[in-house]
């Protein structure tokens, strides 16, 4: 069989923040180790999928009956990987997905599981797995556990004192790993400005890019980054939220500023809905779709809450030529982002030295279910960020704008990630 090499493969995810988190770990080993890591071939895909875009559900041992049925998916999906590739990996990686609450500790260590049966049985040696962004269980088949900081509860930081072995595999970070870097918010500004050039002309498009244009040359900026639900009660992002965040980006607007609105696969449609026709009425204030616009029913049932389906699906489907216009408008000067307390993406932008806020007022959280959102804020506020609601009351009492703030920068785990699991590999024992 082919020889391993340092390079790295992953379990498939639907979910963009997750997927961002994989292919910034990919791209840090490949940073180190020199081998190539091609973004859309690295990825295990589940049963009727070609490739990454196809994935909508997620590829998880809890959606299967049993874990022989799991085991078999993915001992195929690793088949068809290596028919695709000359080298194998060694080194397996998954995401975290906190969504799923109570199973998705083992949701992981299945997955590892079935991927080290597969090295076994195939006489490829050993393979070292590694889950990003989790919070701390009693994994089996994990040999890297990255934990960020703000995952830790006090039961847990016993633990890792109590238990030498746990400690050893486990690397604790502040912040997440990511995708997004200053390099990336300049490739994807030239990107924006390029992509506003060419349907600079179209008829359709004119009213969104003579705001977006607007907004570009006005001296002072808020982009604003929407969370949203998730699969169960925990965190309840509604209009009422929507409505707090319209009232404080209207306050800016009569302060000088220019406003852009992006939401993201978790954001209610709804609270899209009520966003986008309200910055209709607004000439100061952008709203541009970042969602998947439903294809078709199928796409505009309640399980397919992530893909947009509403009034506006011709709307949108017509903006879709402009497209994601976030990191891309982060790049232009005097520009802050703001982000609501259950998105990590506060830790990319704090990673990128962008000016950051993180809004959690009026946005439901169950401390007892997702504390990770509340641990986080505090350890980024007021570093490496700002209250919102305490941006708000410098920029319109105040007069401070994003470039006054001056926030440390945080630090990125990726390379610590990356060093951490290739000297693993090169020196088991230790």
């Amino acid at each position: 069989m082919n020889n391993l090499e340092i390079s790295a493969f992953a379990l498939a995810t639907p979910n963009m923040g997750e997927q961002n988190q994989i292919l910034g770990a990919f791209k840090s080993i490949s940073d180190i180790t020199g081998m190539p890591n091609g973004e859309e071939n690295n990825f295990l895909l589940p049963p009727q999928t070609e490739k990454l875009s196809d994935v909508k559900e997620i590829f998880a041992y809890s959606k299967y009956p049993s874990y022989k049925e799991f085991r078999q998916d993915i001992h195929a999906a690793i088949d068809k990987y290596l028919q695709k590739n000359i080298s194998v990996p060694a080194i397996f990686l998954i995401a975290y997905n906190p969504a799923q609450n109570k199973t998705a500790g083992e949701n992981v260590d299945m997955a590892c599981r079935a991927v080290k049966e597969y090295y076994h049985e195939h006489n490829l040696g050993n393979i070292m797995t590694a889950v990003l962004t989790s919070r701390l269980h009693k994994y089996q088949y994990v040999d890297l556990i990255h934990v960020p900081k703000h995952l830790l509860t006090l039961n847990a930081r016993i633990r890792l004192l109590q238990n030498k072995k746990l400690k050893k595999k486990t690397l604790i970070t502040v912040g997440t790993i990511n995708n997004f870097n200053r390099r990336t918010i300049k490739d994807k500004n030239a990107e924006l400005l390029k992509t506003l050039n060419k349907y600079k002309e179209d008829k359709l498009l004119q009213p969104q890019i003579e705001k977006l244009e607007w907004f570009i040359n006005n001296p002072k900026k808020v982009v604003i980054c929407l969370g949203g639900r998730v699969e169960g009660s925990e965190i309840i992002f509604d209009i009422n939220y929507a409505k707090k965040i319209f009232d404080d980006v209207t306050r800016l607007t009569q302060n000088g500023y220019g406003v852009a609105i992006v939401n993201g696969p978790r954001t209610p449609n709804d609270v899209t809905d009520f966003l986008y026709e309200k910055s209709l009425q607004t000439p100061h204030i952008i709203f541009q779709n970042c969602k998947k616009v439903a294809e078709d029913d199928c796409d505009r049932t309640p399980l397919r809450w992530r893909i947009y389906s509403g009034n506006n699906e011709a709307d949108f489907k017509n903006l879709q030529k402009i497209g994601n216009i976030y990191p891309g408008i982060l790049g232009f000067d005097n520009t802050l982002v703001m982000h609501t307390i259950d998105s990590y993406s506060c830790c990319e932008t704090a990673n990128a030295a962008i000016p950051t806020a993180i809004s959690s007022k009026g946005l439901y959280i169950d401390a007892s279910l997702r504390y990770d959102c509340l641990n986080l804020q505090k350890l980024l506020c007021p570093k490496y960020a700002i209250d919102w609601d305490d941006f708000i009351k410098l920029a319109c009492h105040m007069r401070i704008e994003p470039k006054d703030l001056n926030p440390q920068i945080l630090s990125s785990p990726l390379r610590v990630f990356a060093e951490t699991i290739i000297n693993r590999i090169n020196n088991p024992r230790k």
